[in-house]
């Protein structure tokens, strides 16, 4: 148990291509187990994952991409760059957003709640509802060029694409500067689940954390001086008790969106396209019925959750499960472990399109910090399959192209292609 538990943390990808075993065997024999290699407690049952996202008080959300001791790739490549005098600028913006950051995803109440509360509105239902046509549309031309083909390679042509433009566009900036975002939203993730990078991916983040401020801070003036309706304009605008969210909290958040916003549901969409290449039979099934195409989606969520499982803080000497936590230790809570507990949900590792319990899934985390964009996901993926249904059928995967290469990460966990042959509905 503890070899694999290292092989995942270590990224190796056998490990990551297939870690439920691992899960099922931690649940099973120590559903709180402490990890040196991690240096946090592993937490893989639901009850007991619930029981820490739900309890603010006696955990804390202020580390929630893991425990950073000095001692790990990252924190030695920083202390590597800060040599280097044309690295300073670079340290500055990176400073200057550490001052800052306790925002959202890794703040706790009550500041947790008075930034969500902000900001809220820029994902309120009838603004997501009016996004419907331009997510279509969006699907609409993306297809487009998949439908001249009887092959596609769904990552680069289809799954990134999709909510990188719907995102962009709901933030309220031009689709020219794609791939700059993408690009950014990639180095930014980087330390996420992957605690030893090397110096040349560290460095990129650094620049992309100064290109991305920049650029987003002068749409961020721009805006407050005259919003329009998008997230930026709401952001920048934001106020609650008639105080205004500060600039770094304010970056945060559109970094916070601009990665989410595309990541997670990038993965989905290569999740849920395989498990349609792998079973014909569910692929005819939900194009006859499509009503179960939003249970498609939950399983989908549940079977392999795009964001494994997030980080939390005991603020106190406490339990989990009869097992004694110290204040200042850290616990990994396993979404995609949460997710195949077999106390919750029936035969785990079978994926049952109409699993009547499915969207109990954790894969959007639960409780305080329940994803803010989970409602998008949900819809951008419902129109991309609905879509995609109607425009190609019989999908397979082309096993000679195939290496089934998952990214260098043990939090997030997504496939870097995803060959597929397929053929056009006229």
């Amino acid at each position: 148990m503890t070899d694999q538990l290292d092989a995942l943390i270590a990224r190796d990808q056998e490990a990551i291509g297939c870690p439920y075993p691992i899960f099922s065997e931690l649940r099973q024999e120590s559903p709180i187990y402490f990890s040196d290699k991690l240096g946090a407690w592993v937490c893989t049952r639901y009850d007991d994952v619930m029981e820490v996202l739900h309890d603010t008080d006696r955990f804390s959300s202020l580390s929630p991409t893991g425990p950073r001791d000095g001692r790990n790739g990252f924190a030695l490549a920083m202390e590597e760059l800060a040599k280097d005098p044309e690295m300073a600028q670079y340290f500055e913006t990176f400073l200057a957003n550490a001052a800052n950051a306790a925002v959202l995803l890794n703040a706790d109440p009550p500041e947790h709640r008075r930034q969500r509360k902000a900001v809220n509105r820029a994902f309120r239902p009838s603004r997501l509802k009016g996004m419907e046509p331009m997510i279509e549309q969006v699907t609409i031309d993306l297809l487009g060029p998949i439908r001249e083909k009887t092959e596609m390679e769904v990552v680069s042509e289809f799954a990134v694409g999709l909510p990188m433009t719907i995102i962009a566009k709901a933030l309220g900036v031009g689709i020219d500067d794609l791939d700059t975002f993408k690009k950014w939203s990639d180095d930014l993730v980087m330390p996420v689940g992957n605690p030893d990078p090397s110096i040349d991916k560290v460095r990129d983040y650094l620049i992309s954390l100064k290109g991305f401020n920049e650029f987003f801070g002068n749409l961020l003036i721009e805006r407050r001086a005259n919003p329009t309706e998008d997230i930026i304009s709401d952001v920048a605008t934001a106020e609650v008790n008639d105080e205004e969210l500060n600039d770094a909290e304010m970056l945060s958040m559109l970094q916070q969106f601009l990665v989410a916003g595309n990541e997670t549901t990038t993965k989905l969409l290569t999740n849920l396209i395989h498990r349609l290449a792998v079973d014909s039979v569910l692929e005819d099934k939900l194009r006859s019925n499509p009503d179960l195409i939003d249970n498609f989606i939950e399983e989908g969520l549940r079977y392999e959750a795009p964001v494994g499982g997030l980080f939390r803080m005991a603020k106190e000497d406490t339990k989990v499960n009869d097992v004694e936590i110290k204040a200042g230790d850290h616990l990994w809570v396993i979404y995609a472990a949460a997710n195949r507990d077999p106390e919750i949900f029936d035969n785990p590792d079978d994926f049952l399109v109409d699993r009547e319990n499915a969207r109990e899934h954790l894969a959007f985390g639960h409780g305080e910090h329940y994803c803010i964009g989970a409602l998008l996901a949900r819809k951008e993926a419902r129109i991309a399959i609905q879509l995609l249904l109607a425009n190609i059928k019989n999908l397979q995967l082309l096993e000679d192209k195939n290496k089934y290469e998952y990214e260098e990460s043990f939090v997030l966990r997504g496939l870097k292609e995803l060959h597929v042959s397929y053929d056009v509905i006229a």
